[in-house]
């Protein structure tokens, strides 16, 4: 039993042979010479085949990316967070009257997402489109409360029963 000369580890990538420049003829491997068997060491087995700089060409690959594939925009923070700051907003409306706080950003982060969809940086518009829904429908409704209470204490008779004291028959 013959042993190799060498030890290659079976997570070694395979050897790949070197690739001729252009103009250059390839390198070929010995041959073993056999005893019954005339060689001609100037005939080569194989033609020399030209390689392609590229394999598609007139279609350059983008820099860094694997052949074939194209990496998709990142998706930016903003849209994300206009989303989340509307579902805020309309919590606070509705437990403190105060949600239109977290609705102005959820606006203006989510306009700002949008165009950074448009400008082709970004792939989540549809979260943007949420919280900007979501933070409009939140200050319409803040506004319609606010419109509310201005008319109820327009009103004398409100007015007076909301700031006279309250008295009780229970003593």
């Amino acid at each position: 039993m013959t042993q190799p000369d060498e030890w290659k580890s079976p997570y070694d990538p395979p050897k790949q042979p070197d690739v001729p420049q252009p103009g250059q003829q390839p390198e070929q491997p010995e041959q073993p010479q056999q005893p019954d068997q005339q060689w001609d060491q100037q005939a080569q087995p194989y033609p020399a085949q030209p390689y392609p700089a590229q394999p598609y060409a007139g279609r350059p690959y983008p820099y860094g990316a694997p052949y074939g594939y194209v990496a998709p925009p990142e998706k930016n923070a903003l849209g994300v967070w206009s989303l989340v700051l509307g579902i805020l907003s309309v919590f606070l409306l509705f437990s403190c009257l105060v949600g239109f706080l977290a609705a102005i950003p959820a606006v203006i982060t989510g306009h700002l997402s949008r165009k950074a969809v448009r400008e082709g940086q970004a792939d989540n518009g549809g979260l943007a489109l949420g919280g900007i829904i979501t933070g409009w429908v939140t200050i319409g409704l803040t506004l319609v409360v606010v419109v509310g209470l201005v008319v109820l204490f327009s009103n004398p008779e409100f007015r007076e029963g909301f700031f006279s004291p309250q008295y009780s028959d229970y003593e």
